[in-house]
């Protein structure tokens, strides 16, 4: 593919498919696609816990002053 193709699929329609349009196609079974066709489960779903407080720099100058500091510059 060429940068002008990829720029040439920006203004093309895409194309979504969901269960109603691909149920009565003999060459898809229908048991292997969605959720039910998912071959994982998810248990648990969590966020991260937060790990501390955050600091808001000024400028870059700041930064590297701060990362210069730690001795990670």
């Amino acid at each position: 593919m060429s940068v002008s193709g990829i720029f040439e699929c920006y203004d093309k329609p895409v194309e979504v498919f969901d269960y109603n349009a691909l149920k009565d196609d003999p060459l898809i079974e229908t048991d292997t696609i969605g959720l039910k066709g998912s071959p994982t489960n998810v248990y648990k779903s969590f966020a991260p816990p937060v790990k501390g407080a955050g600091m808001m720099v000024e400028d870059a100058a700041q930064l590297v002053g701060i990362l210069n500091d730690k001795h990670l510059i």
